[in-house]
């Protein structure tokens, strides 16, 4: 991710559910990329999507710090489509931009 705001949403991944094992997102060397304020910290959102006829799914939020790399577990989820959507840098949920070396999902 490069020179992303909130509102930015991941590719999308297919979860079938058939392992038992929990999703897991990883972020490592995230910073401002050069552009605007000092960045330490980003919030992500794990959405299952659902029918266009009815709302996603919030499957949890979690705080990610770049002090060097950070993980989080979101649990086993039900089988489904999934994406992450950044919804705050730096605590805020505007005016700043994100640049991640490295995302990792394990599902």
């Amino acid at each position: 991710m490069n020179g992303v705001r909130t509102g930015f949403d991941s590719r999308t991944w297919t979860d079938g559910n058939s392992d038992n094992v929990s999703t897991y997102i990883s972020l490592a060397g995230c910073s401002n990329g050069g552009q605007g304020a000092p960045v330490s910290n980003t919030q992500l959102q794990l959405t299952r999507e659902t029918p266009w006829y009815q709302p996603d799914e919030n499957r949890g939020r979690s705080t990610f710090y770049c002090s060097s790399s950070d993980s989080h577990y979101f649990g086993d989820q039900p089988s489904g489509s999934y994406h992450f959507t950044v919804t705050r840098i730096q605590g805020s949920t505007s005016g700043y931009y994100l640049k991640v070396n490295s995302v990792y999902v394990r599902y």
